[in-house]
């Protein structure tokens, strides 16, 4: 019965120890997320702005 509960408080250090170990992963992860989403705004802001110069040069081309 002593090994068992041993057993378990190993196993649920282990997964105490993980839990944290991935909530700090997260934690660093969350900046450079928050970054690359606005880039990524930034861009789909300069695609569409693109677009619309093409479409404008497109509808000024003799058909």
């Amino acid at each position: 019965m002593d090994e068992e509960i041993t057993a378990l408080e190993d196993k649920l250090t282990e997964l105490v120890n993980a839990v944290s170990s991935l909530r700090q992963e997260n934690n660093e992860m969350k900046p450079s997320i928050e970054k690359l989403q606005e880039e990524n705004k930034i861009l789909k802001g300069k695609i569409n702005e693109a677009t619309v110069k093409i479409e404008n040069l497109l509808g000024q081309l003799p058909g």
